[in-house]
């Protein structure tokens, strides 16, 4: 490694990458590089350490009473917290044969005291740190975009007219096509007419829209095969002054590329899902936008959009999707009678990857309609096409159960309250209405409000499930892994599930008409049951373990396996660890909170 490649890796790794190019020089200078073999112990527990330990090559494992508390590799640091502590509880023991820089304990603390942004990585709270992990994370999409071709993005289709239609009969057919351009056939040549044509020519110029369109359609156009690079279309619309290609394969014309959806591609996948929904006319078309959304998802993950912005995109694009997809299916006459709704994630606006589908719908009373079975299994099945799963527990608009008029509902959900609370009242209260008529949901959530019963040992046994998983994590921060699973901690059975059922469970006893979760924080702070600090932390800690999932989630996906919620702590690098402990110290902190607040200890 030479000179400038060791400053290169120094300035890239935090919070060293805060640091003055003047602070960094000397910071360098004051490194020294070490070599250590395979089982030598570098600090020992109990002892003060003396150095900052930043990784160049290989493998140290930290050591708590005989049990591997981390692992560290290339580009982490350790121990700084031991140093400014003044003391060391673990040891530190070489796995791999490691190569390091080895910082001076006296210049890191002068560090620490001289430069505030260096000391404030330190001691930063859990959401700073969480926004430091998302700038460390972000990549690129270049190099996809690099090898992407022309038949991975989304393309307007052909449409044509003859030379001699009018330019008033061209621009009925635009917008019957919802297209933005419209070819024109002359002479054996293909012309184009683009908005900005029909504004320049028919609006400015005054030209008859009873003349024939092809005087103002553009000739002589370039055309390049489905199969050409992405980047080589650009270079071209970028030399010509273009932003149209006529896009072909085998010869054949299969549509025209526009500039702006190629600038979106590059950008993100956004705007293509949202314009394949929208101008969906038929349900495969829908299948293809279901489909580039996993493409959009990986797209942003890489780029660093926060977890709570993807959350949200996912469901708007999602719920439009659904609401597209029942009017394709259902007569008019059963879309003004019903109401369809999605539970769980997707009804909590918490779901990003797709996994099995949470539906009903509510009809109103006294309809009926013939071949509903039939049309709530063709939507089932058809979602099935577009990735979504069937739902394990049958909690689907194909099961009768949550396929009934809003009589029925309320008599279940009387049923519900009155026994003890079972996992189809947590489901229905995540209810959130897509398409149909939204009224028919209110009217039944206003039910359950106005039936829920005051007594304690009600929402006592509703928030008893927050407390049915352990923390995977010791009372010395040490992460309890699952040893017959590969070593793996299951994030949404530990983390994840016990915060959204315990602040459902809050929200509920409140009456909070909220159903995403960061939602209900908010409005439990609001109320004072939650102080700010804690709704912040709570919020960030749940947005860090839903991140963490999907990292894993997009990770078995491009190898081609399944993913069930175990994620390894020893592929993650130190900033994450250290933010996963943090996070599940906070699901701890709410798991006693409800404890408390519903006397959970009383309960057999």
């Amino acid at each position: 490694m030479s000179l400038l490649d060791q400053k290169t890796f120094i300035s890239n790794i935090p919070p060293f990458d805060q640091l003055k190019a003047s602070t960094l020089e000397t910071v360098f200078n004051a490194m020294d590089i070490a070599y250590f073999k395979k089982g030598e112990r570098l600090i020992r527990a109990g002892t003060e350490p003396d150095a900052l330990y930043i990784i160049i090559k290989g493998i140290v494992q930290e050591i708590q009473d005989e049990q591997l508390v981390s692992v560290y590799v290339s580009q982490d640091s350790f121990d700084a917290m031991s140093l400014l502590d003044g003391n060391n509880k673990n040891d530190f023991i070489v796995n791999e044969e490691l190569i390091c820089y080895v910082l001076p304990k006296a210049f890191f603390l002068k560090l620490i005291q001289n430069n505030a942004p260096f000391k404030a990585f330190y001691y930063q709270d859990l959401s700073k740190r969480l926004n430091r992990l998302v700038e460390q994370r972000k990549t690129t999409e270049l190099s996809s975009f690099l090898v992407a071709k022309i038949q991975d993005i989304y393309l307007e289709p052909p449409v044509f007219v003859d030379a001699n239609t009018s330019v008033y009969e061209a621009v009925q057919t635009m917008t019957h096509q919802n297209s933005s351009s419209i070819l024109v056939k002359a002479d054996h040549k293909i012309g184009i007419v683009t908005d900005k044509d029909i504004r320049d020519h028919v609006v400015l110029q005054r030209y008859s829209i009873d003349l024939p369109i092809a005087h103002i359609a553009s000739y002589h156009l370039i055309s390049l095969s489905s199969q050409d690079l992405l980047l080589h279309a650009l270079l071209v619309m970028l030399r010509h002054s273009i932003k149209h290609l006529l896009i072909k394969k085998n010869d054949e014309v299969v549509g025209v590329l526009e500039q702006i959806d190629l600038l979106s591609y590059l950008s993100n996948h956004t705007r293509l899902v949202a314009v394949q929904i929208v101008r969906a006319k038929n349900k495969e078309d829908l299948k293809v936008a279901s489909h580039n959304m996993t493409n959009m998802i990986k797209a942003f993950y890489a780029n660093g959009i926060k977890i709570k912005f993807l959350m949200q995109l996912v469901t708007e694009l999602n719920q439009q999707l659904f609401k597209k997809l029942y009017a394709f299916i259902a007569p008019p006459a059963l879309l003004e009678n019903s109401c369809l709704i999605v539970m769980g994630s997707e009804g909590r606006g918490e779901q990003i990857l797709k996994t099995d589908q949470d539906n009903g719908i509510i009809l109103r009373d006294g309809f009926v309609y013939d071949g509903l079975e039939q049309i709530t299994e063709e939507f089932t099945q058809t979602l099935v096409e577009f990735g979504y799963p069937l739902c394990q527990g049958q909690i689907m608009v194909n099961n009768s159960a949550w396929c009934r008029s809003l009589k029925d509902f309320k008599n279940k959900i009387f049923q519900w309250v009155l026994e003890e609370p079972l996992l189809e009242l947590a489901i229905f209260y995540d209810a959130k209405a897509v398409a149909g008529d939204v009224t028919l949901l209110n009217e039944a959530k206003q039910y359950l409000y106005k039936h829920l019963q005051d007594n304690q040992a009600f929402f006592s046994y509703f928030a008893k499930p927050t407390l049915s998983f352990e923390t995977p994590l010791s009372l010395f921060a040490r992460f309890i892994v699952d040893k017959s699973h590969e070593n793996e901690l299951d994030i949404k059975k530990g983390g994840i599930f016990p915060v959204v059922h315990g602040v459902r469970s809050l929200a509920l006893a409140y009456k909070i008409t909220e159903t995403n979760t960061m939602k209900r924080i908010k409005r439990l702070s609001d109320i004072g049951l939650f102080e700010s600090a804690f709704a912040t932390d709570l919020i960030e800690a749940l947005n860090f373990m839903i991140s963490l999932r999907l990292q894993f989630e997009l990770k078995n996906m491009n190898q081609g396996e399944s993913y069930d919620n175990y994620i390894k702590p020893s592929q993650l690098n130190k900033l994450e660890r250290d933010l996963l402990k943090d996070a599940l110290k906070i699901v701890n902190e709410l798991k006693k909170l409800i404890s408390y607040h519903f006397k959970l200890d009383r309960l057999s």
